[in-house]
Formats: structure tokens, C-alpha cells, sequence
């Protein structure tokens, strides 16, 4: 939506009206974005995570985990598209668990959110356990 704003300038004894349109405000997200349907329930988390591409080895936290990918603010500059190999624990008392490939979908600042492309199904167990406790498990207010 549009605004437009009429100016009169006058020039001797003659008037003029000009027609402006107001500039249209910059939409909150890129015109490509989408609605996505998400298959897996998200839950915050606050855990560790090293990653690796052919550019960089970084760390970074992961904010929220779901069976299909996270949320995590790393240390690198990332690009959508850009392919990682990862490593966490996705809970105090398990192991380090390793992500062959998740591809970064979309980079806001040191944020960026990763779709897993490639686990083991021990890896995928593993994620889903810690996921299933984690929903169990009342979260005390902050």
C-alpha cells in the first residue's frame, strides 16, 4: 500500500500540483520468504556446537533443536547454502554426537538456522531422546 502526498508550488501567478508517492516501507523479510510448516516441535535449548565447512571450524551455541534441524548463534559468518558437518551433546549426561551434513537455510546476523541433512540413525535417536526429555520435563520460570 501506497501513499501518495499532492505539493502545490507556485511559480509567479501560475500554481502547479505535484504527485509524490510516499516510498513503500522495506518488508520485514526477503519477498522469497515463506510460510513453512514444520514437521518436528522446536525446544529451546542452550547447548555447545562446533562446526565445520571447507572455510571455517567455529563454535557456537545452539538456541533451539527439533528433529529436523536448529537454531544457533555461531562465531563465522555463514551463507545459506554453505554445508556443515557438526558436533554436540544434546544433553548433560550424553555423548558427543556428530551430524555428517546440515545445510545452512537462512543467516541473520551471527544467527543462522540449519536443516540436518545427513545423520546417523544413532545420531537421530540420540536428538529425539534429548528432545522427548526435554518436553517431559516441567521448565522452571525464569
Amino acid at each position: 500500500m501506497s501513499v501518495c502526498y499532492a505539493f502545490t508550488v507556485e511559480h509567479d501567478q501560475e500554481s502547479e500540483i505535484m504527485m509524490a508517492n510516499a516510498p513503500k516501507p522495506q518488508p520485514s523479510k526477503p519477498k522469497n520468504s515463506r510460510f513453512v510448516l514444520r514437521p518436528y516441535r522446536r525446544v529451546p535449548t542452550q547447548r555447545v556446537l562446533y562446526y565445520l565447512s571447507g572455510k571455517c571450524v567455529g563454535k557456537g551455541i545452539v538456541s533451539n533443536l527439533s528433529q529436523s534441524g536448529m537454531r544457533v548463534r555461531g562465531e563465522h559468518d555463514v551463507e545459506p547454502g554453505l554445508d556443515l558437518a557438526l558436533r554436540l551433546t544434546v544433553s548433560d549426561d550424553g555423548p558427543m554426537i556428530d551430524i555428517e551434513r546440515a545445510t545452512v537455510r537462512w543467516v541473520d546476523g551471527n544467527e543462522f538456522g540449519l536443516d540436518f541433512v545427513r545423520l546417523s540413525p544413532l545420531a537421530k535417536k540420540h536428538i529425539s531422546d534429548a528432545l522427548n526429555q526435554q518436553i517431559r520435563t516441567p521448565q522452571s520460570p525464569a
